[in-house]
């Protein structure tokens, strides 16, 4: 009998899977491997601020699903999951609408032997008044094109007008430290595409912090030269300052002040995906995340795994696995292995997670990070061109695990030759 695997969500951790499980068994007709996610390109999540300000594009970046998952094995089914029902082992897809909002497909039921849950994760606004109506939550491809939009549209009005463009993000996380420096780097940029008015004097950037410093998750060194490198470049650091309530002008904070704002980001905390609530006969913690043991498999039903920022997994120190990229690609390794395992009735083994550092890109301006694992005991502060390059290595590493580490790099070669002959900026 034929065994179908169904994995739902096409982020780093889903992709990566169903790639791995697909070149192994794709041309066993034993085996169905199914992918199913509701946009239809792949960006790596941690480039989405890029795609944001223009920086990258993602006809270039972008994976198409249908066309990798044709040329790696696995079957693409385009779709958002709406409901699980781990007694008859299927899911519900919501239909499919056109861009006038005519329904192109109607709503489906996928059946399934084995089923992985790797939605990921969406910013959480901690139910703060006006949050979802007036912010972005850049945490998808949809939210990047959204504030892109915005910003061209913002820029083309500053140059006539020459005043100051606001833009207020909420959280000094990796998101919002690297749009900040970006931002930065576009204004700078804008010049050579006819942008004649615009100086960097005319970018108003505010990031907002509850604790009291940036990407306060990494060791002070880190934080301390990141924010260095932001204060340089003139963006206001408001640290220990929490937002009470979102509205059109801005940010108000806990004290009653108010952080004006044309354009407002919203990058702070991770939660899993508003669907799961939904979800009433599988296990969703108060995030909003599917409870799972260390095998990921999730709790009180069998042959449903979740992974990556959807999950969440406790480990033996009795914290969470992070909500990081690093942790969801070695969750999709291990999971990969353990289901290759399942399929000889072998037992499965547990994950274990290992913590190798963090890298944080500040655009063309500078990279910092602390590096840890088997280089050396301990770990080790990076920054400037060693750091650049390895968060480079970071992106490679994402598009070996998708194509092969030979297919990966002639991929990256003409990725970089298209982008020779293409405008540094995407304007439009």
């Amino acid at each position: 009998m034929q065994q179908r695997i169904v994995i739902v969500g096409g982020g780093a951790a889903g992709l990566a899977l169903a790639s791995k499980l697909g070149r192994k068994f794709g041309s066993n007709s034993l085996v169905d491997i199914s992918l199913v996610d509701k946009n239809t390109v792949h960006i790596w999540k941690p480039k989405l601020h890029e795609v944001a300000v223009g920086v990258i594009d993602q006809s270039i970046e972008g994976l198409q699903y249908r066309d990798h998952g044709l040329k790696n094995g696995y079957r693409y089914i385009r779709g958002a999951i709406e409901q699980c029902d781990p007694q008859a082992k299927t899911i519900q897809l919501a239909p499919v609408y056109n861009d006038e909002g005519e329904q192109i497909i109607a709503e489906r039921h996928i059946a399934y032997d084995t089923l992985v849950l790797a939605l990921g994760g969406v910013s959480n606004s901690f139910n703060t008044p006006g949050a979802e109506k007036h912010c972005i939550f850049l945490d998808s491809l949809d939210s990047a094109n959204v504030f892109h939009q915005k910003l061209m549209d913002a820029l083309l009005q500053l140059n006539e007008t020459q005043d100051q463009l606001g833009i207020g993000i909420v959280g000094a996380g990796a998101t919002g430290v690297e749009l900040s420096a970006e931002l930065h780097h576009v204004i700078e940029s804008v010049k050579e595409y006819g942008y004649q008015n615009i100086s960097k004097d005319h970018l108003d950037i505010n990031l907002i912090e509850a604790s009291n410093k940036i990407l306060p998750q990494l060791p002070e060194q880190v934080s301390a030269r990141a924010q260095t490198v932001l204060s340089k470049l003139g963006v206001k650091l408001h640290l220990g300052v929490q937002v009470k309530e979102v509205t059109k002008e801005g940010f108000v904070t806990a004290t009653g002040d108010v952080i004006k704002a044309n354009i407002k980001v919203w990058a702070a905390g991770v939660k899993g995906p508003k669907v799961f609530e939904s979800f009433t006969q599988l296990p969703v913690t108060p995030r909003n995340q599917l409870d799972v043991d260390d095998c990921m498999r999730v709790k009180g039903v069998s042959d449903i795994y979740a992974l990556g920022d959807c999950a969440q997994l406790i480990l033996p120190s009795g914290k969470p696995v992070p909500p990081r990229a690093q942790a969801a690609a070695q969750m999709a390794d291990r999971l990969y292995a353990n289901l290759c395992l399942k399929m000889k009735s072998q037992p499965e083994k547990p994950f274990e997670y290992k913590d190798y550092g963090s890298l944080v890109s500040l655009s063309r301006f500078s990279a910092v990070g602390n590096l840890m694992g088997n280089l050396r005991s301990g770990d080790f502060f990076v920054e400037g061109h060693v750091a650049r390059l390895m968060y480079i290595s970071l992106y490679q590493r994402h598009l070996a695990s998708l194509y092969g580490w030979f297919s990966a790099s002639v991929y990256r070669i003409a990725q970089k030759l298209l982008r020779w002959q293409r405008p540094k900026l995407k304007l439009h």
